[in-house]
């Protein structure tokens, strides 16, 4: 697993909250490319990311709770927000990074492999922000195997 090191800054995103299992996240994601596609702000979209704030292994996955989100190139006009579409922040600090190419379906392997292997061995631990993961291409564009996502892992040293 080839992990990097990275401190980020804090940055702001726009997005939908998601409760229920992670595998759906992809509801909100249909429902915030909608809005962004009617409020014609897809040119100006960086990436598309998700939020995970909660360990689905100890959480009741109806219960997991999860932002889809959109980052863009400036900050969005106040009057683009709605009680569905909010800004979120998140959080600076140090974070894994793994760079994953294939399905997302892959993804779950991808945690399992960084919590029980990897960061047992290595001199950093878990911290409480939350994870993300950064979705570098288009999955309507882009054949399976070549999907593009980094996953970042909140850590400290030890």
């Amino acid at each position: 697993m080839n992990i990097i090191i990275e401190t980020r800054d804090t940055f702001t995103v726009y997005g939908i909250r998601h409760c229920g299992p992670y595998s759906e996240i992809y509801k909100a994601f249909d429902e915030l490319w909608r809005w962004a596609q009617a409020e014609g702000l897809e040119s100006r979209v960086l990436c598309a990311l998700a939020v995970y704030y909660d360990n689905p292994t100890t959480r009741t996955p109806s219960l997991c709770r999860s932002d889809a989100c959109l980052q863009f190139d400036a900050p969005l006009a106040d009057e683009l927000m709605s009680e569905l579409i909010q800004p979120i922040d998140v959080l600076g600090g140090c974070y894994a990074k793994y760079r994953h190419v294939g399905p997302y379906e892959a993804l779950e392997s991808v945690y399992s492999h960084f919590y029980q292997t990897w960061l047992p061995q290595s001199d950093y631990q878990r911290t409480e922000l939350p994870s993300f993961e950064t979705y570098l291409n288009n999955p309507r564009t882009t054949a399976v195997e070549a999907l593009i996502t980094e996953v970042y892992f909140p850590v400290a040293p030890k």
